[in-house]
């Protein structure tokens, strides 16, 4: 495979990171593909918004992180594409100052890591897989583990298979 498709398939992967950090939920439909195939849980999101269409549960997503970390910077860690996949490893810092996972703002900062799967058709992210770990490190994190009632008690993570 060609060098420069590897660098295109990275750079999609990257306007995506760029719309996580913007809230610009509108690069969502610009990067992924309407066919996508989403292998990860959506942990987080009430069962009606992690069962909703992909590129519709996403652009959700967004709005959500920017509410609820206003401040937030997802910063690329590494990133390698192979063939026609890219794996990348983001990092994110921020302070929790909206509600989140059924829950106040705490006014915490926190600082976690995350990585995605990604497979590219056609200029778009047809194939996407997560490494989940990143929203139980923010819950524990932002206090939500520990204590009275748990956060996993929440619409956000009934329903889980």
């Amino acid at each position: 495979m060609a060098y420069d498709v590897l660098e295109q398939n990275k750079a999609l992967v990257r306007r995506m990171l760029e719309a996580f950090n913007t809230g610009n939920s509108k690069i969502v439909r610009e990067v992924l593909h309407p066919q996508i195939k989403d292998h990860s849980r959506a942990l987080g999101l009430e069962p009606t918004i992690r069962n909703s269409p992909v590129i519709q549960r996403v652009q959700t997503e967004i709005m959500r992180e920017q509410e609820a970390f206003p401040d937030r910077k997802f910063t690329e860690v590494m990133m390698v594409a192979e063939g026609d996949r890219v794996v990348l490893r983001w990092e994110l810092t921020g302070t929790h100052k909206g509600r989140a996972f059924g829950r106040e703002a705490t006014g915490r900062t926190v600082k976690t890591f995350g990585t995605e799967f990604v497979r590219i058709q056609d200029g778009k992210i047809i194939e996407h897989d997560d490494d989940p770990f990143h929203v139980l490190d923010l819950l524990w994190q932002l206090g939500f583990l520990s204590g009275g009632a748990s956060v996993l008690d929440q619409p956000e993570f009934r329903g889980l298979k």
